[in-house]
């Protein structure tokens, strides 16, 4: 149960609900850490490289994992973009009133988190390409931002990195359920196993405090 004090403290600095807020996970580790953690946000789950419907109302946050492109930050490392682009150097502006609820609410919890660009590509980035967007000035990559962009009135990124150029992951992690049947990922389907539901908990903790003004620190 938590205590009134943690509530209060972070009322202050959760963003008043005046619009409905979707979060937009691609996979089902991602929307359960959501449902766990947020269970009053709205859930859209549309799958890897999947887009949300066109026109949602309210506040929509592209919610769950992603790559990271610098070798600063480690797993765990809590992505709140203030833009994402895509492929074709389209740039999607994050609303700045989300940005900062999320960055009061990553600050408050004490998780370590980093702002700047996101790339969102049509594929899993791994090996030189990393090194290419980062060159570009990107700090993180996904697979879906750009399409939730384009679908909302009010836009926000939250992600978690998963992996990063010193602990890269398989290629064929695409598609899951095709690489867990390869014996040369079971090993990091292990480590996946451990960290995708930890990390996909992180997200849905920040949207908690950023939107409903709960808090639980063990994260």
């Amino acid at each position: 149960m938590r205590s009134n004090a943690l509530c209060a403290g972070i009322a202050t600095t959760a963003m008043p609900p005046e619009a409905p807020v979707h979060a937009v996970c691609a996979m089902g580790v991602e929307a359960w850490g959501v449902r766990r953690r947020a269970r009053h946000l709205r859930v859209v789950q549309i799958g890897i490289g999947g887009k949300p419907p066109a026109g949602m109302r309210g506040i929509v946050i592209s919610a769950g994992l992603c790559g990271g492109l610098l070798a600063e930050h480690a797993p765990g490392t809590v992505v709140i973009a203030t833009q994402v682009v895509d492929e074709q150097g389209v740039a999607h502006a994050c609303d700045p009133g989300v940005v900062a609820a999320l960055e009061r609410a990553a600050h408050y919890l004490r998780l370590p988190f980093v702002g700047g660009s996101l790339i969102s590509t049509s594929g899993m980035v791994t090996g030189a390409a990393r090194e290419t967007w980062a060159g570009r000035g990107h700090v993180a990559v996904d697979m879906e931002s750009a399409g939730a962009a384009e679908s909302a009135q009010r836009f926000g990124v939250l992600r978690v990195i998963l992996d990063t150029p010193s602990r890269e992951l398989s290629a064929a992690w695409a598609e899951p359920a095709r690489a867990i049947r390869q014996p040369a990922n079971w090993g990091e389907a292990i480590w996946l196993g451990i960290n995708a539901p930890r990390y996909s908990l992180r997200v849905g903790a920040v949207l908690e405090a950023a939107f409903l003004g709960n808090i639980d620190p063990e994260v």
